[in-house]
């Protein structure tokens, strides 16, 4: 995915605050992390009722998210735009990573802008 299609992508998700589909927090850093991350959090209500948040995350260049732990759920990544290295491993657009209750991870933006990263907790 090019440098364009990140713009627009990440605008979507501006319409997507403005049409009321979706909130967004910007955190500064994300889970101890460094840099900024921008969370843009789904409104609706899940269909899968095992899923206790979803939404996008912006990544802005060499920002991580911090190391954690999912004790409660369990976490998947997909990347929409970008490249994001975890646990040693680089993913690029369409690639998932899952975090299984019980295990820790990390993301570090490696792209050369931003990176966007579609993100669903689960019970």
């Amino acid at each position: 995915m090019n440098k364009a299609t990140t713009i627009i992508l990440i605008r979507s998700l501006n319409e997507g605050v403005l049409k009321g589909k979706l909130r967004r927090e910007e955190e500064k850093p994300l889970k101890g992390g460094i840099g900024k991350c921008t969370v843009f959090t789904d409104k609706f209500k899940h269909p899968d009722s095992r899923v206790c948040a979803s939404g996008k995350i912006v990544m802005n260049r060499f920002s991580s998210i911090g190391q954690h732990e999912h004790t409660e759920d369990w976490e998947e990544y997909t990347v929409l735009a970008g490249k994001v290295s975890s646990g040693g491993k680089v993913y690029l657009p369409g690639q998932t990573m899952v975090c299984k209750k019980g295990e820790s991870h990390s993301c570090l933006n490696v792209a050369d802008g931003e990176s966007v990263l579609r993100f669903v907790k689960r019970k």
